[in-house]
């Protein structure tokens, strides 16, 4: 049966000679891999874009439930994405974002409000929002929300934010995975700062580093372990060292 669905490309891989295995996030379905053939040719030019992360879909799918591999009928680009793939820095970012995404998005169903969440995100960081070196930084974080572990925004004025439970505190947590002092300061920063009012999160970058460590020590608590993400070093050199 061929089903009309929205996908976001997160990342592929290289299947035999001229093909790959696409995994796209839809908005019917979820998390889905699938399977392109003559991808890799130079008369593929039009399927190309299923190589680009976070290009915006709008596809056609055969879905079998149960099945590891799907297959698309046919696609069209629902949004061409105007900086994302020539921007060095935003390409970088697009890459980093794809992989966290590739490691916590694993549901086979459908998500309607965190698939518009992470839709409408890249539409508004690929029109050219001001503070786009903050992006990373806000995406992660407010896609625990629905994920299940957002932060509980009552009590902000304690001195301690627990990140093993979520939420802030006015006595230290004996477990030891809390921020206070200037951490805490920054974290408070970005809980409270707007996707379009991100220049307006003013960081160094060491701050704006070590904000990401501890966004990316949450998820650590709170889902199975992250492993290695191999571009990390490349955004830490491009948004962090300054």
């Amino acid at each position: 049966m061929i089903h009309a669905t929205k996908g976001i490309v997160l990342n592929h891989i290289k299947y035999k000679e001229t093909s790959i295995i696409v995994n796209i996030y839809t908005l019917q379905f979820g998390r889905q891999s699938y399977m392109v053939n003559k991808v890799r040719t130079k008369r593929s030019k039009g399927n190309t874009v299923l190589l680009q992360p976070l290009t915006l879909l709008d596809m056609n799918v055969y879905h079998r439930p149960k099945s590891d591999i799907q297959r698309i009928k046919d696609f069209k680009v629902a949004h061409p994405l105007n900086s994302i793939p020539f921007k060095q820095e935003k390409r970088a970012m697009a890459f980093f974002l794809t992989e966290m995404m590739s490691k916590v998005l694993m549901e086979e169903e459908e998500n309607t409000d965190l698939f518009n969440f992470i839709y409408h995100s890249i539409e508004v960081f690929d029109t050219g929002i001001s503070g786009h070196y903050n992006f990373h930084l806000f995406f992660l974080l407010h896609l625990t929300r629905f994920l299940g572990f957002g932060p509980d925004e009552k009590n902000d004025e304690a001195g301690y934010f627990d990140l093993m439970n979520g939420f802030y505190c006015f006595d230290e947590p004996s477990h030891g995975f809390s921020l206070h002092a200037d951490e805490l300061k920054n974290w408070r920063k970005l809980m409270r700062v707007d996707i379009q009012n991100l220049k307006e999160l003013k960081l160094s970058g060491d701050e704006r580093f070590r904000l990401l460590e501890d966004l990316l020590e949450y998820y650590n608590l709170h889902i199975d372990s992250l492993g290695e993400l191999k571009s990390l070093p490349i955004v830490h050199q491009l948004f962090h060292d300054e």
